[in-house]
């Protein structure tokens, strides 16, 4: 089906994004490996917001690239499903089209990517070496996750791999997760996009938000997760969000947020890179923050 038309019920979003170097990456030498990028897609009237998590292990040494690359492409590609070309104009896309072409546009595109850094930037040889010895391809070296909402004041497109949280909050304090789950995740392993089978690991899904409007959406790395005390800690986490959004204005979330991913970055929290990219309904507005 085609996109639904916005209604006087649905909701323009603002985005308040930020991210924190974790302290076990500071006392190892290494840089955050995290990235979020947001990109305003006029043809939809709507947003794509990306996160992703490079993997911080030696086996792949260039993940924050990865990562960087990662929320880039998926920026780019979201841009680019979103309308159908036509011979005399150009129309939104169809929803369904978008979430079924989603995760193999981007994984096509960030091979390709990937593959031009190398090409711009050779392994030297000891890594080659290391990579001959694993039985690596060129994209090991830059493995990372990915998490991507695409949301119109009427509709949510969402697509992940690997781990992370998507979390998208009611407005009478419930939650649902728009992505369906994940059985190879185990808290110690992660699907990647530098996997073989990646395509496959991708969990997509939809949400029409005039018939179930939301009050926020959450994309978070697995550092803003793993610090929350509570098991499960979406319920209480729901509930406290969305009596903030109706109480606060996107001015006081711009200056929490940060806060909230230094907070999980340091060793109070994980200890690990914590990136948060918040979504808040506003209902009253008639434009996209860009």
């Amino acid at each position: 089906m085609t996109p639904p038309k916005a209604t006087a019920g649905t909701a323009a979003w603002h985005v308040v994004a930020s991210t924190a170097r974790g302290r076990s990456h500071l006392a190892r030498g290494r840089p955050n490996e995290d990235a979020v990028a947001r990109r305003h897609l006029p043809a939809i009237d709507g947003i794509v917001v990306a996160v992703a998590d490079g993997h911080g292990h030696d086996r792949h040494f260039r993940s924050a690239t990865g990562s960087a690359l990662a929320v880039q492409v998926a920026c780019r590609v979201a841009d680019d499903l979103a309308t159908e070309p036509g011979r005399f104009r150009r129309r939104p896309a169809p929803i369904e089209r978008i979430r079924d072409q989603l995760p193999s546009a981007i994984l096509g595109s960030w091979r390709a990517e990937v593959a031009r850094h190398v090409s711009a930037h050779p392994f030297t040889e000891p890594e080659q070496a290391g990579l001959d010895v694993d039985g690596d391809g060129p994209e090991v070296p830059y493995g990372s996750t990915l998490l991507v909402a695409m949301i119109t004041p009427a509709w949510l497109v969402c697509a992940q791999i690997g781990d992370g949280d998507l979390v998208a909050v009611k407005p009478d304090g419930g939650y649902c997760i728009p992505v369906p789950g994940d059985a190879a995740l185990d808290g110690l392993r992660t699907t990647s996009l530098c996997q073989p089978s990646a395509l496959d690991s991708f969990r997509v899904g939809t949400r029409d938000l005039v018939a179930g409007p939301l009050a926020a959406l959450l994309l978070a790395t697995d550092g803003y997760g793993n610090s929350q005390a509570a098991d499960p800690w979406q319920p209480d986490w729901a509930r406290d969000m969305a009596e903030l959004a109706a109480e606060r204005d996107r001015e006081w979330f711009a200056k929490q947020v940060p806060g909230w991913a230094e907070l999980c970055a340091s060793g109070e929290g994980s200890g690990d890179d914590t990136t948060i990219a918040l979504l808040l309904a506003d209902r009253g507005a008639g434009t996209w923050t860009r």
